[in-house]
């Protein structure tokens, strides 16, 4: 039997910087209720995701004082390279093609799963997320869409894209000693999932009463966060990247600008999936 916090509310993963806003809001409205417990575990959370964020800035090369690492700057490159040819390549199959012949219905449903969005919001993607997308795009490629890429040509494409991805991971997992190794992002940003879910816990704890006093009260501190889930949520009905806030507007953040150790967008989370229930209410 699975006791976890995460079997137990069914949250996605939230960004990290949506996770400060809602901690934040939430830490205000205990503040106002005199709920001392609820406003250290927020204190503590806020903290955490604080170095969190800084870190993963650092990860991203902002600022690139750490250095860079080159090896997965090279493969970025020939990723997205390879990325951009299979698109091209199955774009080519429509040229010359009469209006209502049927490839191009066969084209747009072929790159739709591929490229939700376009090659792209793949390619500007910080390195870690970038492997992601890759990783299912590869995994797309040699399951579902494999009679579909062997009539299209795609062979040799998809396996160089796949070979690639066995060498991003390997750069990425192995980083030069000056860079802050992926692990340690990863470890961080699930201690502050946990931390999230501690929150609801400890809500859900205290205004545990199904009266319609009970629930007024739970549904007054979980609002910042439910707020966030339902906003992940439809940026996952709609296939879209996931955009982290600001963690002091709630604002959907920009594209960060290119440097030598990143792409151009701020962290994503890691892949999920939408729950089979909705979530906690």
């Amino acid at each position: 039997m699975d006791g976890s916090l995460e079997s137990i509310f069914n949250l996605y993963v939230f960004t990290t910087g949506r996770r400060l806003f809602a901690l934040r809001q939430v830490r205000a409205i205990a503040e106002e209720q005199r709920f001392t417990e609820l406003v250290k575990h927020c204190d503590a959370a806020v903290e955490h995701d604080l170095a969190t964020r800084a870190m993963e800035r650092r990860w991203a090369g902002e600022p690139a004082a750490t250095g860079t690492n080159p090896a997965a700057q090279r493969i970025d490159v020939l990723v997205d390279r390879t990325l951009g040819a299979i698109r091209d390549h199955v774009v080519a199959q429509t040229q010359g093609a009469a209006p209502d012949d049927p490839i191009h219905k066969e084209v747009a449903a072929f790159l739709k799963p591929i490229f939700p969005v376009s090659v792209q919001a793949i390619t500007s993607l910080p390195y870690i997320d970038e492997l992601a997308a890759v990783d299912d795009i590869v995994a797309l490629l040699k399951g579902e869409l494999a009679p579909a890429a062997k009539e299209l040509g795609l062979g040799r494409l998809v396996n160089r894209l796949a070979d690639l991805a066995v060498q991003y991971r390997e750069a990425l997992e192995a980083p030069p000693p000056s860079l802050i190794d992926w692990g340690r992002v990863r470890a961080a940003r699930a201690e502050g999932q946990g931390l999230l879910l501690e929150t609801v816990a400890i809500i859900v704890g205290k205004h545990h009463a199904r009266t319609p006093e009970g629930t007024a009260a739970r549904l007054a501190l979980l609002a910042p966060i439910l707020q966030q889930n339902a906003a992940i949520g439809q940026y996952l009905r709609s296939r879209r990247a996931i955009a982290d806030v600001n963690p002091e507007t709630g604002e959907d953040e920009p594209a960060a600008q290119t440097t030598p150790a990143a792409s151009t967008t701020p962290a994503a989370p890691q892949a999920q999936s939408e729950p089979e229930q909705p979530p906690i209410a």
